[in-house]
């Protein structure tokens, strides 16, 4: 079956919003194997106007319950990771709770010199300078705290390097590395679409009190104006798990959004990843804007597929994050 072959579709504009409520995603009559066609069809006219603007756009969504993907565009395809690599970095962690070589409620302490500007709690000027490490996980995967992660790097992994070494021997990570400076400080580095999503599934993949306590800091994450979450209706019954990366870099401007729907009624998850970079110009900033625009897209599409519904009401435009820059961890 093609996307012709559906009754009464109504071709694309992807210029403007697919009609809601009347569309393969949204009808009860229309089977399981249309609605995946249908947003494919949809996922796939996303895909094509990022590229037709230059924009390097990965993706992948995948079937949790079927073991199965759904859609995979240049899946392998390095980009800048921006704060996606925070997930790969919390995995890290997760194993050694679980292996108990560090614990939750353990004291972590740094410096004034490891501060980094964010949106996290410890980006702060007056911030502490100690704090549980459950504290310091939390603002890194709620907030996207940036001296979060250079804390749990340096004072808990045993630095970049030992992070780099940890990720070599996953073979499921072979695109994703850490930037190195120098013995303490780097860049967040690389990723792809597949590196991505398969630490999504593994921090989420066994539920037990530390994947727990990370699927709830992502879960209620503060970034509800931007890329997916900003579409999220019906959440009582459709949760959102998801990370997101946002920067501006003369190299180019990353978007990325990393996460796993659940639907609550049919018990049915999906795993994604959209990672987009948009061509760097100060004076045209069109491609960034569609960048943008492209993981609402994609994930309005996405969340409708589940079961859920767009949010009543747009972004508050005045409280979107803005953008950071290539931060020297």
């Amino acid at each position: 079956m093609v996307i012709s072959d559906i009754p009464n579709a109504t071709p694309l504009n992807y210029n403007a919003e697919v009609q809601l409520g009347n569309s393969p995603l949204d009808r009860n009559d229309y089977n399981s194997v249309v609605k995946e066609i249908y947003l494919r069809h949809l996922i796939d006219g996303s895909i094509k106007q990022n590229e037709s603007q230059h924009i390097v756009t990965g993706v992948q969504i995948y079937d949790m319950q079927a073991g199965r993907m759904i859609i995979s565009h240049d899946q392998d395809k390095e980009q800048f990771a921006a704060s996606i690599n925070k997930l790969p970095v919390s995995l890290l962690l997760l194993e050694d709770f679980r292996s108990g070589k560090v614990n939750m409620n353990q004291t972590v302490t740094w410096t004034t010199d490891d501060r980094r500007g964010g949106f996290g709690d410890f980006d702060k000027p007056d911030a502490p300078l100690q704090a549980p490490l459950k504290d310091v996980l939390f603002d890194m995967l709620n907030k996207s705290g940036n001296t979060a992660l250079r804390v749990v790097v340096n004072n808990v992994l045993g630095g970049p390097q030992a992070v780099n070494d940890r990720w070599a021997t996953k073979p499921q990570l072979s695109h994703t590395r850490l930037q190195l400076l120098d013995a303490t400080h780097f860049y967040l580095g690389n990723s792809t679409p597949h590196d991505s999503m398969w630490s999504m599934q593994e921090l989420m993949r066994k539920q037990d009190q530390y994947s727990g306590f990370m699927k709830n800091a992502m879960s209620d994450n503060i970034f509800t104006d931007f890329g997916v979450r900003s579409q999220l209706g019906d959440s009582d019954y459709v949760l959102l798990v998801n990370k997101i990366g946002l920067l501006d870099d003369v190299e180019g401007n990353n978007r990325h959004d990393v996460g796993i729907m659940y639907n609550k009624k049919t018990h049915k998850s999906y795993a994604y990843s959209f990672m987009t970079t948009a061509p760097y110009d100060a004076n045209d900033t069109s491609a960034t804007v569609r960048a943008d625009q492209s993981l609402k897209d994609m994930g309005q599409y996405l969340l409708r597929y589940v079961g859920g519904r767009r949010a009543a009401t747009g972004p508050d435009k005045s409280a979107l994050p803005q953008p950071e820059k290539r931060i020297n961890y």
